[in-house]
């Protein structure tokens, strides 16, 4: 299997305005494409419905969502921490399917103005990633201090984040070659 088989968006998990993980999402987007995975970017935004439309309803504004999400073998989630927890809209969104998930892995890139970098974000979403049968990566990513990591042209000042990158696909490329296998024996 060929990686370029295998489609996992870099989903962009808040709607708020002026928000620093963009930055990320679209370094993580990057660095995405330096492992030849097909790949997008997924902007919660551009899903926003307005109210929850749980997995069972027959509803149009979910049905955008449910076919990436069938067609995905796996994501990578930028989420940001917001007061210790994760974004309601990315909550909204992963809401409106449920077993379109199922045996997929799921890489987690936690974003925080503090040293944290959002390790609390990562530890209170992977529950809800379990729910949804997700196989939650083992290692995540943690962009800390996110207001001074980027330059004025949105280049990372860390080139270690690379590195780190690097570790988080290659785990998640094992499980996603393995989970799609293992899918399509079923």
């Amino acid at each position: 299997m060929d990686n370029n088989d295998l489609f996992m968006p870099v989903i962009l998990g808040t709607a708020r305005k002026d928000r620093q993980s963009e930055q990320v999402a679209r370094y993580v987007l990057n660095e995405t494409e330096k492992t030849e995975i097909n790949t997008e970017l997924v902007d919660v935004r551009d899903h926003l419905a307005g109210e929850t439309i749980p997995a069972w309803v027959d509803d149009d504004r979910a049905s955008k969502w449910r076919e990436l999400v069938s067609r995905a073998d796996g994501f990578i989630i930028v989420v940001p921490e917001y007061n210790h927890g994760y974004p309601g809209e990315l909550k909204m969104l992963m809401d409106m399917a449920y077993k379109e998930y199922n045996r997929k892995p799921a890489a987690l890139c936690g974003v925080a103005g503090g040293g944290l970098g959002g390790a609390r974000v990562v530890e209170n979403i992977r529950p809800v990633l379990v729910e949804f049968e997700l196989v939650s990566m083992r290692n995540a990513v943690y962009f800390s201090n996110v207001g001074d990591l980027f330059n004025e042209q949105g280049k990372i000042q860390d080139e270690s984040y690379g590195d780190r990158m690097k570790t988080l696909f290659d785990e998640l490329l094992w499980y996603a070659k393995a989970l799609k296998t293992a899918r399509e024996a079923k």
